[in-house]
């Protein structure tokens, strides 16, 4: 069972990740906001220079404003609470945190309990 980060507003749910260079397994640890309502994972765009990551071209991407525009794309591995998600693909934006999308809360079974500002993610 986790917590939900209360130190935000409205409190939410987060996870340590860490974000991997598939090629050369280079690793960098931060937060991970879980969004049910982002289709896709972003990642912060200073973590590109860190981990040396190449960009492997371009995917549209539709915000909360309904605009498409066109993102660059990368793809990492990812660690979230100890479990591997091998390959991923991400986009950036300038963030503190990850943003871990559907493309990754899909591999586990989540139950968000908001009254009681808790939530579990446990791997099927």
């Amino acid at each position: 069972m986790f917590h939900y980060d209360a130190q935000v507003m409205p409190p939410a749910p987060f996870v340590e990740t860490q974000v991997i260079n598939p090629l050369n397994g280079e690793r960098f640890q931060l937060p991970g906001k879980l969004d049910t309502g982002a289709a896709m994972t972003v990642i912060p765009g200073d973590i590109v220079t860190a981990l040396h990551l190449e960009q492997m071209g371009d995917v549209l991407c539709q915000g909360y404003d309904g605009v498409e525009t066109p993102r660059p794309l990368y793809y990492v591995a990812l660690e979230v609470t100890g479990y591997y998600i091998p390959m991923v693909e991400v986009t950036v934006s300038p963030r503190r945190d990850v943003l871990l999308g559907r493309d990754v809360l899909n591999h586990f079974i989540l139950t968000l309990n908001g009254k009681d500002l808790t939530f579990e993610l446990q791997d099927p």
